[in-house]
């Protein structure tokens, strides 16, 4: 028994001890001078980010549907902190649309996703159709976004060596998805 019990250690305290050396670190990512683009960013937590984003001295842009909320949302930032922010109307939907935006923003050091919709009904009683609306804005509007700034994020990320980051803001009620956060440096 325990000679069974010192075969086991090793491996234990090995497996032990690469847990601790891989584990996920938070990667705190600076944001005084950096520009920061934010979906959803006319209303909710994408205005609370872009709101904390601009205290911190970033450059700050938001992207939403509607540009009424979108004057409302600069005008209630500018307030908050004295910042101006970029505003820009798109439909996530439309990857020409999201590419314009990007490219009149300029490029982004920090992109955080977080627009998304959700028709709270059971899947056997909704129309297929609003489940692809749903899926079209919460995951290809994702991918549109992400696919149009990584290019420039990559480029300014080997100009500054300064990390880049990427945030997919979800919750439950919208599909399920979770949040991640991806963090890379490009040489």
């Amino acid at each position: 028994m325990a000679a069974a019990l010192l075969l086991l250690v090793p491996p234990v305290g090995l497996l032990a001890a690469l847990a601790f050396l891989t584990r996920p670190r938070a990667a705190r990512i600076p944001l005084k001078g950096r520009h920061v683009f934010i979906t959803g960013g006319s209303s909710g937590i994408g205005l609370a980010l872009a709101t904390a984003a601009a205290r911190e001295g970033a450059r700050v842009s938001i992207l939403a549907r509607n540009a009424a909320r979108l004057d409302d949302a600069r005008a209630a930032i500018r307030l908050a902190t004295g910042q101006d922010v970029g505003v820009h109307q798109a439909d996530v939907r439309d990857a020409a649309a999201v590419a314009r935006a990007l490219d009149e923003a300029g490029p982004v050091d920090v992109l955080v996703c977080n627009h998304g919709v959700f028709v709270p009904q059971e899947l056997e009683k909704q129309d297929m159709e609003e489940v692809k609306w749903m899926v079209d804005i919460n995951l290809m509007g994702t991918f549109h976004l992400i696919k149009a700034a990584l290019p420039a994020m990559k480029a300014r990320t080997r100009e500054t060596s300064l990390p880049a980051s990427i945030a997919i803001m979800s919750s439950q009620s919208r599909c399920s998805m979770r949040l991640f956060r991806t963090t890379f440096m490009c040489r």
